[in-house]
C-alpha cells in the first residue's frame, strides 16, 4: 500500500475531503495539519505534539531517544528544535512516504528540501490553491485589477513566491493550479479540480420570489467587498427586491446551513472563481456570481454568472428578478459539481496522473501552456528579473 502525506493548512475542509478520497481508493494517508477553529477536523499530526503523534504512528524508529533528544533541546538548545524537527521530517519522508502533498503551505520542510525529497523517489504534487504562489503585482498587471484595492495582499515578498514556484516546477512530479496565480510559470500545468463530498451539504434549488443573497467573503480586500456592499445599498436604493446577509468568521457547519438556505451567492470579483465557497454554494442549491477566466479550458466551464466590478450591479439585478434563469442555474450548478467535481472523481483523476513515471509525465497533455518569455517582456521590472536571475530562474 503506497502512502500519501498530506500537509498544510486547512482550507474549506479540503486537506480532510483529500484524505477521504484517498483513504476510499486504497491509499495509506497521513495528514498533517493544525486544527481550525472553524472546521470540526482532527488531523494525524498536530506541529506541536509532532514527536508524539509520530511515535502514535509507529513512524519512529528509535522513539525513546527522539525523545530525549527533543527534551535535550528544548531546555538547553531551543533555537535548534525547527532544524532537528525539520531533518526528522525529511528522513520519515525519505522512508516512509511515496507521495508528498503541500497544501497552501508547509509546517518544518523548506522548498530548498525538494530536491533531496524527489531524489529520493517521492513524487512531490504541486497543488496550488491562490495566495501562497500567486504574486499580486503581476496578477494586477496581466488581469487588469486595480492594486489599491487589494490591501495587505500587496506587502508580499517577490522574491519568496518566485523561488517557491521555481522549486515547485523543477522537483514536482505534476502541478494543478490556474492561470491567475501562475504568473511567473514555465511548465505546463493541470487544472486544479477541487473535490468535493456532497454528501455534506444540504441541496435546497428552491428559489424565492425575493431571493436571499449572500455574501460571506474570507478576506475583505481579495474579495471586492466594499463593492459588493456598495452595489447591494444601490440597488435598495433603486426598489430592487432581495434579502442580504454579510458573513464574516462563521464555523464551517453553520456557514453550510447558511448557503442551503440562500438563493444567490456573490463570491469574488478580483480573483478568479469559481473556488471552494462558490463551489459549496452550487452543492446547496445557490446561483453563483464570481469573477471566472473566460479563456479556461472546457474541462472548466461552470454555469456561474462572470462578474467583474464593472458589471456586478446590472448581472446581480437581471438574476434577482430572473426567477426562471435561478431555478435553472441552481439545477446546472448541482449537476456539473456532480459530474466535474464529485470527491471520488477528483481523486481518481489525480492518481492516474500521479502514479505516471516521469517519460509518462512529460508526454501528457496539459490544460495551460504558459508563456513565460511574454510576462519577462512585457510585465517585470528589471529588479525583478534581476532577481529571478539570480535564483536562476
Amino acid at each position: 500500500m503506497k502512502t500519501i502525506w498530506i500537509e498544510g493548512y486547512e482550507t474549506a475542509g479540503l486537506i480532510h475531503d483529500l484524505k477521504e478520497g484517498f483513504k476510499n481508493a486504497g491509499y495509506n494517508v497521513i495528514t498533517f495539519a493544525e486544527e481550525n477553529k472553524f472546521y470540526n477536523y482532527t488531523y494525524d499530526i498536530n506541529k506541536y505534539n509532532f514527536v508524539n503523534d509520530l511515535i502514535k504512528l509507529k513512524l519512529l524508529r528509535f522513539a525513546f531517544l527522539t525523545r530525549l533528544v527533543l527534551i535535550f533541546i528544548n531546555k538547553f538548545k531551543p533555537e535548534f528544535r525547527y532544524k532537528f524537527l525539520r531533518k526528522l521530517q525529511i528522513n520519515i519522508l525519505i522512508k516512509k512516504v511515496d507521495f508528498y502533498l503541500p497544501i497552501y503551505d508547509t509546517h518544518f520542510i523548506k522548498v530548498e528540501d525538494f530536491e533531496r525529497i524527489s531524489k529520493n523517489g517521492i513524487k512531490i504534487i504541486g497543488y496550488f490553491l491562490g495566495s501562497e504562489i500567486r504574486i499580486y503585482n503581476l496578477f494586477c498587471k496581466q488581469f487588469d485589477v486595480e492594486g489599491n484595492l487589494l490591501g495587505e495582499y500587496l506587502n508580499e515578498s517577490f522574491v519568496d513566491k518566485a523561488k517557491k514556484l521555481h522549486y515547485f516546477e523543477k522537483f514536482a512530479h505534476l502541478i494543478y493550479s490556474v492561470p491567475d496565480q501562475m504568473s511567473l510559470s514555465k511548465r505546463p500545468y493541470l487544472h486544479l479540480q477541487l473535490p468535493f463530498n456532497t454528501d455534506k451539504f444540504t441541496f435546497n434549488p428552491v428559489q424565492l420570489n425575493i431571493p436571499r443573497i449572500l455574501h460571506c467573503p474570507s478576506n475583505t480586500d481579495s474579495k471586492g467587498t466594499s463593492i459588493v456592499l456598495k452595489i447591494i445599498e444601490e440597488l435598495k436604493n433603486e426598489g430592487v427586491q432581495f434579502q442580504f446577509q454579510y458573513l464574516k468568521n462563521m464555523p464551517h457547519s453553520e456557514l453550510i446551513k447558511c448557503l442551503s438556505e440562500s438563493d444567490i451567492l456573490i463570491d469574488e470579483l478580483f480573483c478568479h472563481g469559481p473556488g471552494l465557497l462558490a463551489f459549496e454554494a452550487m452543492a446547496s442549491g445557490c446561483v453563483v456570481l464570481t469573477r471566472y477566466y473566460e479563456e479556461s479550458p472546457n474541462c472548466f466551464r461552470p454555469p456561474i454568472i462572470s462578474v467583474t466590478k464593472y458589471n456586478l450591479k446590472p448581472k446581480l439585478k437581471e438574476v434577482v428578478e430572473d426567477i426562471g434563469l435561478r431555478k435553472t442555474l441552481a439545477l446546472k450548478g448541482r449537476d456539473y459539481l456532480l459530474k466535474n467535481n464529485a470527491l471520488n472523481k477528483v481523486i481518481q483523476d489525480m492518481i492516474v496522473a500521479m502514479e505516471k513515471d516521469k517519460d509518462e509525465v512529460r508526454a501528457m497533455t496539459y490544460d495551460y501552456t504558459p508563456d513565460f518569455n511574454y510576462v519577462k517582456e512585457n510585465m517585470l521590472t528589471k529588479e525583478q528579473i534581476g532577481i529571478l536571475e539570480r535564483i536562476k530562474y
